[in-house]
């Protein structure tokens, strides 16, 4: 299956339990299996940097001299027995590129495929510390809560799965126990549908609106137009996309609903377009790159590029009187990635909404998946990123416009001051 903006698995190390796992073995059992495993990696390993080397959207790879660094990790295959080891070297080559979007994933019958803990964990001072734990999770069953910190080594979280790990975590009230968990595939495929919205009547004359977004996928467009519908007599709005990993272009429907009029929104380029170029995109390239409209699934986009040479500019939408003209507040942190933080730019660059909390995860590109046979695949950014000013957005972080830290006291009090700070925001705004 091939994607257009492809979320990104965030590398914050907020341990996301049951995201789909990477670390895998073959354990070949005898000197038969293992020249057999041997020449499955060769062949494995060859497809993979051919790949890169085609499919990779920029033609100058980031600047890495790709191909001797493939000849050097190449050298190393006789020593790998196990998938773990291959997926261990493969990723070292391919962290050669500094880029976004680009993984190796595993057989998905390998017997060493791993999950972890049905919760997420952010680095604040020294320590890990649980920021969410999902509901259906063993890991709430057994009392693991916001705000504890885990003591124990954060690389025993991941295993097969369903088996248990005794882990050593701090509670709230500072006394350390042990706590035996399951490793489950939690949160991963995310909720669905991705959108919730809610109004709030804060006071007379104050009703606000509240609406979480965590993908932007197919059907994401029907989803925001039921959700603005919702919500368009609210005096103020809250979109909160600090848990979005991202999707594709659907994104750009919502945005229209604050954008003026239609516009050029993100603009795609392939490899093939790039290299017909000749020289690093310019902002008035940008503005030429060739008009595609309503891109809001996995199949326009990628049937876009196909039709225009790999080059394509996403627009908005005039959406007329069901533009949302009352103040914005858009919350995002470092979970906020891919397609999430294209619209995260698209709302910094082209309305008035304000941005708060912490910077995103600077995962910005349009990625594929490629077969590599016997069983592997990769994800490959097949698309740079550039705005509607003309500018390279590929991989780089939105910063807020007001930073708020959130402690571990927050989290043990059950506090949200992203959140409060920005309905603060929107509530200074209203009349």
């Amino acid at each position: 299956m091939k994607r257009a903006l492809v979320s990104v698995a965030l590398t914050c190390l907020a341990i996301v339990a049951g995201l789909p796992a990477e670390a895998q073995s073959l354990k070949p059992r005898d000197r038969g299996d293992n020249l057999k495993a041997q020449n499955t990696y060769v062949q494995v390993w060859d497809k993979m940097v051919a790949t890169v080397e085609t499919r990779f959207y920029d033609p100058r790879l980031n600047g890495a001299d790709f191909a001797a660094a493939a000849r050097k990790y190449r050298a190393q295959l006789r020593l790998v027995k196990t998938d773990a080891d291959f997926l261990q070297l493969a990723t070292s080559l391919l962290n050669e590129l500094r880029s976004s979007h680009i993984h190796l994933s595993m057989p998905s019958d390998s017997p060493d495929r791993t999950v972890g803990f049905g919760a997420r964990l952010r680095k604040l001072g020294p320590d890990w510390v649980v920021t969410e734990v999902d509901p259906m999770s063993d890991a709430r069953r057994q009392g693991l809560r916001p705000g504890e910190v885990l003591i124990s080594d954060p690389a025993v979280i991941r295993g097969a799965l369903g088996s248990q790990e005794a882990v050593r975590v701090r509670g709230c009230d500072e006394v350390e126990r042990m706590v035996t968990i399951r490793r489950e595939r939690a949160g991963w495929p995310p909720v669905n549908p991705g959108f919730r919205w809610s109004t709030y009547a804060a006071a007379p004359g104050r009703n606000v609106g509240y609406l979480r977004v965590d993908r932007f996928d197919d059907g994401a467009a029907e989803l925001a137009d039921q959700a603005m519908a919702a919500l368009k007599d609210t005096d103020g709005l809250v979109i909160d996309l600090r848990w979005n990993s991202g999707g594709n272009a659907s994104a750009l429907r919502l945005a229209s609903y604050f954008t003026d009029g239609a516009a050029p929104g993100l603009v795609l380029l392939s490899r093939a377009y790039l290299d017909r170029l000749g020289h690093a995109p310019t902002p008035a390239d940008i503005l030429a790159a060739p008009r595609v409209d309503r891109p809001y699934t996995d199949e326009a986009v990628l049937a876009g590029l196909a039709a225009n040479g790999g080059g394509e500019a996403l627009w908005t939408e005039d959406l007329g009187e069901r533009r949302y003209g009352k103040p914005v507040v858009v919350l995002i942190g470092e979970n906020t990635g891919s397609a999430a933080e294209g619209f995260a730019w698209l709302m910094k660059l082209k309305t008035h909404a304000v941005l708060v909390g912490r910077r995103t995860a600077g995962a910005l590109l349009s990625g594929e998946d490629f077969d590599l046979g016997h069983g592997w695949t990769i994800t490959v950014p097949t698309a740079g990123i550039w705005g509607p000013d003309g500018q390279n957005y590929g991989d780089k972080a939105v910063q807020p416009d007001a930073i708020v830290p959130t402690s571990r006291a927050d989290l043990c009090g059950g506090r949200d001051p992203e959140l409060q700070a920005g309905m603060d925001r929107l509530f200074s705004t209203l009349p």
